[in-house]
């Protein structure tokens, strides 16, 4: 909407008298914080002035209730909705149904709005700084930010609205990926996909009110290759450094339930993401049994990436239960396992680490060394993956526990009922993943009255 130029300067004209006959500032502090106020009021009452003009031209219509019959005009009545400028008072024509006896407010109705609601602007922004920051800390930032007071459960209860709308569409997702003649014709409508697509799975765990859970995560991109300026040593990369690539086009979504469950939300969004019409997907997890057992039942012919990171975190306890930490020969032996590591060379590894188990103080963390790398040894191909461009890091994933989870979640002292958790998480994964449109706008409809 373009605004009247020489409206707009009247306007200012007028505010900053208004301000001046406050007593004027000289702290350009106090300057702003009290046109804030002033603007703040100001928009307050034009959005009640227009709500009654808009009344008034509603009531030289003809108003018919849902029933099919006539309304009858009663009075005007009080009503007060909560927007961004703060309470917005007015009065509005209030009609009634002789044959149903139902009341009804046309311009209610014509708006979207009900008395003592918040308007879908508000909403948003309650909603957007409750997926940030801890709903009392939230309260206070509005009310700095807004000049609005809003209680911290008003926050939570908006904040958790939208996760469930979030929810909602997921569960359209999911009934659509289940329904045969909606996968058939995704063949026709869709054509096959160029490039690479990754996806990577990860659990983190969450206080609940009785006891922690996890809550899965799933990250949907793309990889791209950047200009990388740090100089390396002989020109070449240490073990784990891939800082030549990096994610884009990221997409989170999250919930807490059991790895069957979980399943179906996982080729929900991937079909959201058209996964099933790419040629090649490639999949970068840690070693968790559930997560390639979800991979190979949806995405059989996908490449099998284990992260890099966490087949490496076996190590450091192989050398300390053997050498001690801290010693030369623990430096040592780490540094040439990790190297095997990165080139792929998993036999050799194995062999070094049973060469191991006789002399060790502890064999255990030997074996499960052993056991990890024997049973992934197919997704360590570190060497050859890297030799066709393929990222073998899951720090994608690991981001998103950190920021869905340890920075929203895991709040000192929180403790979530399960629901308050997930819909906070949904409502968060969607707003990082740059899909918060399409809740706000069902956030908006949500708000039509009856």
């Amino acid at each position: 909407m373009k605004f009247n130029t020489k409206i707009i300067q009247e306007m200012a004209k007028m505010a900053a008298r208004e301000i001046k006959e406050l007593g004027g500032k000289n702290n350009i502090l106090e300057l702003e914080t009290e046109m804030r106020k002033l603007l703040k009021n100001v928009g307050a009452e034009a959005i009640g002035m227009v709500l009654e003009e808009r009344d008034e031209e509603l009531r030289k219509e003809k108003q018919i209730c849902r029933c099919g019959n006539k309304l009858s005009y009663l009075q005007k009545r009080s009503a007060t909705i909560w927007s961004v400028f703060g309470p917005v008072n007015y009065k509005r024509s209030y009609y009634v149904c002789k044959t149903c006896k139902k009341g009804k407010t046309p311009l209610h109705r014509r708006y979207g709005i009900a008395a003592g609601e918040i308007t879908p602007g508000l909403a948003e922004m309650i909603a957007l700084v409750g997926v940030e920051v801890a709903f009392a800390e939230a309260s206070k930032l509005l009310n700095k930010l807004l000049l609005v007071s809003i209680s911290d459960n008003t926050i939570r209860k908006e904040t958790e609205r939208f996760g469930c709308l979030q929810q909602a569409i997921e569960t359209e997702w999911k009934q659509q990926s289940q329904n045969e003649d909606w996968l058939q014709a995704r063949q026709h409508e869709i054509p096959d996909q160029t490039g690479r697509l990754y996806g990577s799975i990860d659990g983190v765990m969450a206080p609940l009110q009785k006891e922690w859970r996890e809550l899965k995560n799933i990250v949907w991109y793309k990889v791209e290759k950047v200009k990388c300026y740090q100089k390396r040593r002989h020109h070449a990369k240490y073990p784990g450094e891939q800082s030549d690539l990096q994610a884009k086009n990221i997409s989170y979504h999250c919930d807490i339930q059991p790895a069957e469950e979980f399943s179906t939300l996982f080729w929900a969004t991937a079909c959201q993401r058209k996964a099933d019409r790419y040629k090649e997907v490639v999949f970068v997890c840690d070693g968790a049994a559930w997560i390639w057992k979800m991979i190979e039942r949806n995405f059989p012919d996908a490449v099998q990436i284990v992260d890099w990171y966490h087949a490496s975190e076996y190590l450091p306890p192989v050398a300390e239960t053997t050498f001690g930490r801290g010693t030369s020969e623990y430096a040592a032996w780490l540094e040439e396992s990790r190297q095997l590591l990165w080139d792929g060379q998993i036999d050799d590894l194995i062999h070094r680490c049973r060469s191991l188990e006789r002399v060790a103080e502890n064999a255990q963390p030997i074996h499960n060394a052993i056991s990890y790398f024997s049973n992934n040894q197919h997704r360590m191909k570190y060497a050859q993956f890297r030799k066709q461009g393929y990222y073998i890091g899951s720090g994608t994933v690991e981001s998103a526990c950190k920021q869905i989870s340890a920075l929203r979640l895991k709040r000192a002292g929180a403790r979530w009922s399960e629901l308050g958790a997930v819909q906070t998480a949904k409502a968060r994964a969607a707003w990082l993943s740059g899909h918060w449109s399409d809740i706000v706008s069902r956030r908006a409809a949500l708000s039509l009255a009856v």
